[in-house]
């Protein structure tokens, strides 16, 4: 997603299950890259990292690993003897994925491969991982109970996700907000509320000794204000708001913008586990 305050232009950031029929994939990397980017989330994975004591030597599986930044990172850490598997669907990703780590002599196989069927054995790694990955599936808990079983004995597991009903917006008219924010999160999100659903699909998928992080994302006012504006939009086409509440949505937020005014934010949370022994 790119743009300018004048201009901004975008896709829609919950589309992610159609990336490799899609002719805008290059859009879906760049928005990948932009919340890696956000301050927020690199907190998080950074806790998790801590939580996991991941070191050299250790296997670890990158599920729905995208475009592959955290999976280099992940390599970086066990390198040389250990080694990262990065699995997605997707082979748009994939192949961005195999290019940004062509050169760099790291530990990493990337697979093409469904989350919520993994084809690999139980006990398989140290440490496996999701993030913003079952907020799409048909099956998230499937998925997570897939990550528990292919992690050793005593293994971590963790994953980072938001939770759409804390999406915050400084547009002025309160409920006009409600009415865009619940629509989006309710209607236009598969799981909009799986931040607050993982502690019990954790205990579940049988993990214990269970932890939560969370952490307020601040998303860049620029390059996610088409997200916003695109909410509204599938808000009044969804009966929800009237043509002039959609008018003076869309206004407000790029009045914010052009005044470097807007402020936007969403609740993460990384939730960790580890396989019981």
């Amino acid at each position: 997603m790119s743009g300018t305050k004048d201009n901004p232009e975008g896709i829609n950031v919950k589309v992610f299950e159609d990336v490799d029929d899609s002719e805008a994939s290059r859009s879906y990397i760049d928005i990948l890259d932009k919340f890696d980017a956000l301050p927020g989330i690199q907190v998080l994975k950074q806790g998790a990292i801590e939580r996991c004591r991941l070191r050299e030597g250790m296997s670890v599986l990158d599920s729905g690993c995208g475009a592959g930044l955290e999976t280099v990172r992940l390599a970086r850490l066990v390198a040389p003897s250990g080694k990262v598997t990065g699995l997605d669907a997707s082979q748009a990703f994939l192949g961005e994925a195999r290019k940004r780590a062509g050169g760099l002599r790291l530990p990493i196989e990337y697979r093409q491969g469904d989350a919520q069927r993994l084809p690999f054995a139980d006990r398989s790694f140290d440490v496996a991982r999701a993030e913003r990955l079952l907020l799409y599936l048909e099956e998230p808990a499937t998925a997570l109970a897939e990550l528990a079983r292919v992690t050793k004995n005593k293994g971590s597991v963790y994953v980072i996700e938001p939770d759409f009903e804390t999406v915050t917006i400084n547009v002025g008219n309160r409920a006009l907000v409600r009415k865009v924010l619940n629509f989006d999160c309710d209607k236009e999100t598969r799981n909009g509320w799986i931040g607050r659903e993982l502690p019990g699909m954790f205990a579940a998928a049988g993990l214990v000794d269970v932890e939560v992080q969370t952490g307020v994302v601040v998303f860049e006012p620029v390059a996610f204000s088409p997200y916003f504006l695109e909410i509204g939009a599938l808000a009044h086409e969804g009966g929800v708001i009237t043509a002039d509440e959609l008018a003076r949505w869309q206004g407000e937020i790029r009045e914010l913008l052009q005044r470097d005014q807007l402020f936007c934010t969403i609740t993460y949370f990384m939730i960790f586990g580890r396989a019981a022994p």
